[in-house]
C-alpha cells in the first residue's frame, strides 16, 4: 500500500470512529413508562388544570370530570402553604379564583380550606353567572389528588423555585408508587434539574432554554446533535411571530422519541391542525374537544 493510500484509509477509520464516538454521545431521549399506556394513534388529551373551561379549576371536581369525559392526563399546578403541604392551585395568590386575597404561601392548610375555590367560576356556556358558589368546593392538597386518582395519567407543575416544595413533591410521588404515572413539570430550569438529580427515575419535560435549545437545533437539521435529559417537550404553538409546532419541529422530535404536546389550545381548528400533523398531545382547557377531535383520527 502507497503512502497516500495509507494516509486515506487511515483519514477513513478517523472519521468512522468520530462519527461512532458521536453517536454514542449523541443519544435520543429514553422511553419513559409514563408515556407506553398513552394513546399512539391519536392525540393524548391533558386536561388543562383539569379543564378550566369547564369546571373550577385545580379541583377534585374538575378532575373528576375530566376523568369521566376520558381524559388521558390530568395537568395541575402546585404551591406550598404556609405549613410546607403542597397545594393544588395555579397562581401565586388566591386571588383570581377564591372569595380571599393573599399569597398562598401565607395561608397555612386550614386557613386555605376555609376558602371557596369554585367562588370565581364562570361556566364558558353561561358567562356572568357563578353557579358553584357555597358548594364546599375547595383548593384540594396534591396528596388529596393522588389518593383519589391513583391510576391516572398527570402532569405536575411546580411554580415555585423551591427546593423544599420540590423534595415534598418528590416524597409524595414516591410514597403513591406514581414514578411510572407522574410528569414533573417547572417553568424553572433548576429545579428541573433538581427533580432529575434527586429521583432519575422521574420523567421531566425540557425547561425554556432546553426547548429553545431544541427548536433552533430542528430550524438548523443538526437536533439529532442533541442528547436530551428529558422526555417531553411542552411548548406553545409559537412564540411571538415564531412557529414552534411546525412539522419539522415534530419529526425531529420524534427522530429523538421526545413526547410533544401544545399549550393550551382551546379550539377545534387549531386543535384539527396540530393533530393532523402528528402532534403527540394538547393540552387544553377543552378536554371535550379534544377528545373529539382525537377522535375522528382514531
Amino acid at each position: 500500500m502507497t503512502r497516500r493510500a495509507r494516509m486515506i484509509a487511515g483519514g477513513i477509520a478517523l472519521v468512522v470512529a468520530l462519527y461512532g464516538a458521536m453517536l454514542s454521545f449523541n443519544r435520543p431521549a429514553r422511553i419513559h413508562p409514563f408515556f407506553e399506556s398513552l394513546p399512539e394513534d391519536r392525540p393524548v388529551v391533558i386536561a388543562h388544570r383539569g379543564g378550566a373551561d369547564l369546571w373550577p379549576e385545580n379541583t377534585l371536581l374538575a378532575f373528576q370530570g375530566a376523568a369521566d369525559l376520558g381524559a388521558h392526563v390530568l395537568e395541575m399546578d402546585v404551591h406550598q402553604t404556609a405549613d410546607g403541604v403542597p397545594v393544588v392551585i395555579h397562581d401565586e395568590t388566591v386571588d383570581r379564583t377564591t372569595n380571599a386575597a393573599g399569597r398562598v404561601i401565607d395561608f397555612t392548610l386550614a386557613q386555605l380550606r376555609e376558602l371557596d375555590a369554585a367562588y370565581r367560576f364562570s361556566p364558558h356556556d353561561a358567562p356572568g353567572s357563578f353557579p358553584l358558589r357555597g358548594t364546599g368546593i375547595t383548593v384540594p392538597t396534591l396528596r388529596e389528588v393522588f389518593e383519589a386518582f391513583p391510576d391516572a395519567h398527570m402532569i405536575v407543575e411546580v411554580k415555585e423555585e423551591d427546593t423544599a416544595l420540590a423534595d415534598a413533591v418528590l416524597r409524595l410521588v414516591s410514597e403513591f408508587n406514581r414514578v411510572d404515572r407522574t410528569l414533573l413539570a417547572s417553568f424553572s430550569h433548576e429545579t428541573l434539574v433538581h427533580f432529575r438529580t434527586r429521583n432519575p427515575d422521574v420523567a421531566t419535560h425540557a425547561s425554556e432554554p432546553e426547548a429553545t435549545r431544541f427548536l433552533i437545533a430542528s430550524w438548523l437539521f443538526s437536533a439529532g446533535m442533541i442528547s436530551p435529559e428529558y422526555e417531553a417537550l411542552l411548548v406553545p404553538p409559537r412564540v411571538g411571530p415564531l412557529p414552534v409546532l411546525t412539522g419539522r419541529f415534530l419529526q425531529a422530535a420524534d427522530n429523538r422519541r421526545l413526547f410533544v404536546a401544545g399549550w393550551t389550545i382551546n379550539d377545534l381548528s387549531p386543535m384539527r391542525i396540530f393533530a393532523r400533523r402528528g402532534i403527540g398531545g394538547l393540552i387544553t382547557d377543552r378536554p371535550d374537544l379534544a377528545l373529539q377531535v382525537a377522535a375522528e383520527l382514531r
